[in-house]
């Protein structure tokens, strides 16, 4: 049985090309994650309490 190296030299660049897609929207969604994460909105009572203490 003979290899086709045509065959494989195309399967083997898509998986390159899959993975290289992978990892750039991997660190890009981890991006996203880390700033939802990292994201919160200062209540009404924390802003009334940081005027008091400052007075």
């Amino acid at each position: 049985m003979e290899i086709n190296w045509l065959i494989v030299l195309a399967v083997a660049v898509g998986a390159i090309v899959l993975l290289f897609f992978l990892i750039k929207k991997n660190w890009k969604d981890e991006k996203e994650v880390e700033k939802e994460l990292n994201y919160f909105e200062k209540s009404e009572a924390s802003e009334t309490n940081d005027n008091e203490d400052g007075l």
